[in-house]
């Protein structure tokens, strides 16, 4: 496949046409809203004719999933390549706490679609809980299920339960990062939030 100078295919998924398409949808969205983002308005931010989007997607939907799918395809590719050095069961799940709640600092705008779009349609949060989801809590039960069996993690608690408390409060924790303007520390309050999952609140 014929490349560009930066390394990107010259045409098709990962070309600079395609990146800045999925970037000026998901800008426009989080500006506008999804319903007040018209293809023609995403065409205009991204610089192309309003035809070019519909050589690289379907359909505004369309846009929007493929830049959900690759904000998580590279959330768990990264902590894949972490997970190669970090090993112990209690570090993993404070890291990807972390990873969670600096989402909104490797893309705002993104994550303000998630929090707010996405939850607004019954299909993308279908989607999403079936793809997204599911993969996010599955990686976080075998990381508890490995340290109930490793003796680290108590044995009568659901790996079910612990792994969508979790991502509940980095959600939340998320949202008031975009929508108050609170400023959190990602690598602290993940260790903190983990912390009273595993231990409570009551003194030691």
């Amino acid at each position: 496949m014929k490349k560009t100078e930066n390394g990107r295919p010259a045409s098709g998924p990962g070309s600079d046409k395609y990146e800045r398409i999925l970037d000026a949808a998901v800008a426009v969205i989080a500006e506008n809203g999804y319903f007040n983002s018209p293809v023609s308005a995403i065409a205009a931010r991204a610089g192309v004719a309003d035809g070019t989007i519909y050589l690289y997607f379907k359909s505004k939907d369309d846009v929007l999933r493929t830049a959900i799918d690759t904000m998580f395809e590279r959330f768990h590719q990264q902590v894949t390549e972490r997970f190669e050095t970090l090993t112990g069961a209690r570090e993993q799940l404070e890291y990807i706490a972390q990873v969670h709640l600096e989402s909104h600092t490797v893309n705002r705008n993104l994550a303000i679609v998630m929090q707010t779009e996405v939850r607004q349609s019954a299909r993308f949060i279908s989607e999403f809980s079936l793809h997204h989801l599911a993969r996010y809590i599955s990686l976080v039960r075998e990381i508890i299920r490995r340290g109930q069996s490793e003796g680290i993690f108590r044995q009568d608690v659901s790996d079910g339960v612990v792994a969508h408390v979790l991502f509940g409060a980095m959600d939340e924790l998320l949202s008031s990062a975009l929508f108050t303007g609170r400023v959190y520390d990602a690598k602290s309050t993940a260790a903190q939030v983990v912390d009273m999952l595993l231990n409570g609140i009551t003194p030691r």
